[in-house]
């Protein structure tokens, strides 16, 4: 039969309509999603930097291009502190994420409990290849702590000429030992990114810890990048030590600190040239691989990690070195870098102990309740301002003829119990600084009537902490 002029009309308007609905819901319909692959982790772990030593904390002095460029593209952390500022325990910390207490690890040397889980056991667990390169600090070997891969040396020594374990072989290369360590960081990351296997990396320089002979051995030509005038001193360099615990005029720290003619201002600025010297050449390494994980395209995939295992003195109090638990030794540099994550500055007080959840959570696995940190994911994602309101510091171990003590840290406040032993059932000396007002701790307010209030809620918190098991 044949058609009529309206039905064919009729049946062009029914197909201009259809194909202009498919026109709309192609355009509308969401893009197809890219192909979600599984994270990498790059943790950098350096060795003795204090918190103000890197020109993204503020340091307008100190030369640190290359980690400040890299910094700047994620969250910077100006609120960071580790569990104790030791070179071991800090590092069993990061490792479990649980505090020296718990994992075993309270002196140097010492080695994590026997069903402790790091880590790199975890992401051994998702699929990862899990490497160390640089320094390792703790009794048991990288293997039994869930390394696959590791190129290490041990402990604190020479720059030059250091013994490395390379996996099965051992080599004493002429190199900087941080340079070498970055070579090596540098071949596995090219290694990796031809097999396509997710990794974790756990890069620990030993900069800018001293040396063997306990100097900062940089380099001539880097030295005289800076001037012994430019340096900066302690304004609390003469502290008496009044208000603070007998025993501290006796303790490593302020002992070795006259070795170093302390506190002499010119002698505290000669120091601090050559500590930031020793860094300015760390950071030169680190731009080395920081070029390579460019070059290799790891970024859009890869998460980068930035701490140190604790700060340092350089003059505050008179005191050199760390352990002790006051501000510049608590208090270290920190900064996240990844996918997903806007360049911004973050005051939320955070801990090395953070780590280990945080990187669960990326992989889509809780943290167990044994751990002590908190993620971090919720900050970098901007969802969240701060994981804690307080922070405990364990000042558990003994070096150097420290005490024992436990800290609690929070915006305003530093309260510092001392114990007379281990058992921390008979406190020997309380410390109260109300850092808002006073951040050099000077002036111990514990014994004052008016903070006795606030002294008892600061050591109900502590005790709550000690209970914990």
């Amino acid at each position: 039969m044949k058609r009529s002029r309206t039905n064919k009309y009729d049946d062009i308007i029914r197909h201009c309509i259809l194909f202009a609905a498919l026109v709309i819901l192609v355009s509308c319909s969401p893009p197809e999603s890219p192909e979600i692959t599984t994270p990498n982790f790059i943790v950098i772990y350096t060795d003795d930097q204090r918190f103000d030593a890197l020109g993204v904390s503020g340091n307008h002095v100190i030369q640190t291009p290359n980690i400040d460029r890299m910094a700047a593209q994620g969250v910077i952390f100006q609120n960071a502190h580790v569990a104790f500022s030791l070179c071991s325990p800090s590092r069993a910390a990061l490792l479990t994420g649980r505090y020296g207490s718990r994992n075993g690890v309270l002196e140097l040397n010492s080695s994590l409990n026997e069903e402790e889980i790091t880590i790199a056991h975890h992401l051994k667990d998702h699929g990862y290849t899990t490497a160390l390169s640089g320094k390792w600090h703790l009794a048991l070997t990288p293997q039994k702590a869930g390394f696959d891969w590791y190129s290490y040396f041990h402990a604190n020594g020479t720059y030059y000429g250091r013994r490395i374990i390379n996996q099965t072989d051992t080599i004493y290369p002429a190199i900087h030992v941080d340079q070498y360590g970055v070579e090596r960081s540098i071949e596995f990351l090219e290694e990796q990114s031809l097999n396509g296997r997710p990794f974790f990396l756990f890069h620990c320089p030993q900069t800018p810890h001293m040396n063997g002979q306990l100097i900062w051995d940089a380099q001539p030509a880097t030295k005289q990048k800076y001037q012994v005038r430019e340096m900066p001193v302690a304004s609390n360099r003469l502290d008496s030590l009044r208000g603070k615990p007998a025993y501290l005029q006796k303790v490593r720290n302020r002992v070795v600190s006259k070795n170093y003619g302390y506190p002499d201002s010119v002698a505290i600025q000669q120091h601090t040239l050559e500590y930031y010297s020793v860094i300015t050449e760390l950071d030169a390494f680190l731009g080395r691989l920081f070029e390579k994980i460019a070059a290799l395209d790891l970024l859009k995939n890869t998460y980068i990690i930035f701490m140190s295992d604790n700060g340092w003195m350089l003059g505050d109090h008179g005191f050199s070195s760390k352990v002790l638990p006051y501000e510049p030794s608590t208090h270290v540099p920190s900064w996240i870098v990844g996918p997903g994550i806007a360049p911004s500055t973050s005051e939320a007080m955070i801990s090395n102990l953070d780590i280990l959840p945080t990187i669960l959570e990326w992989v889509g696995e809780s943290a167990p309740k044994e751990v002590d940190g908190i993620s971090l994911v919720g900050i970098l994602q901007r969802k969240e301002q701060k994981v804690r309101d307080d922070f405990i510091y364990e000042g558990l171990g003994t070096y150097g003829g420290a005490k024992h003590n436990l800290t609690l840290i929070n915006d305003r406040y530093r309260y510092i119990e001392t114990y007379a032993n281990e058992r921390l059932d008979s406190v020997i000396y309380r410390e109260l600084y109300d850092v808002s007002k006073d951040p050099l701790e000077m002036n111990n307010l514990a014994k004052e009537q008016t903070s006795q209030n606030m002294v008892r809620q600061l050591a109900e918190r502590i005790e709550e902490f000690k209970s914990k098991e």
